[in-house]
């Protein structure tokens, strides 16, 4: 039996094949979901999932976006699917750091007010 991830892998390029979308983004998105699944373990596997999935899915559409910035002085990434990997596995990590950063505010300025 395959991996999940192969599986995944060649699900996303059938797919990609089937209805003429990027083949390229859709692996790159697919990796970088497959990576936040991975490399969050504390989180449960439902959370993991859906979270993962919401990765692959952003990942691939900003996958254009991210192929045209230049951050630094470095880029543009003309390959699509590394900027898809980019977009996937940084999106939800960047809105999760910043849904925290909301809450441990609004609990300090709670204990201030009270």
């Amino acid at each position: 039996m395959a991996e999940p991830s192969t599986t995944g892998i060649v699900v996303a390029g059938a797919i990609g094949a089937g209805l003429m979308i990027n083949g390229e983004a859709a692996i790159g998105a697919l990796c970088g979901g497959v990576v936040y699944f991975v490399a969050n373990a504390e989180l449960s596997i439902l959370s993991r999932v859906t979270l993962s999935l919401v990765s692959v899915i952003v990942g691939y559409m900003f996958a254009p976006v991210v192929s045209g910035m230049t951050v630094f002085g470095v880029g543009p990434i003309d390959l699509p699917g590394p900027a898809a990997f980019i977009a996937s596995s940084g999106v939800i990590t960047a809105a999760l750091a910043a849904i925290k950063a909301k809450r441990a505010s609004v609990a300090t300025k709670g204990e201030t007010d009270g």
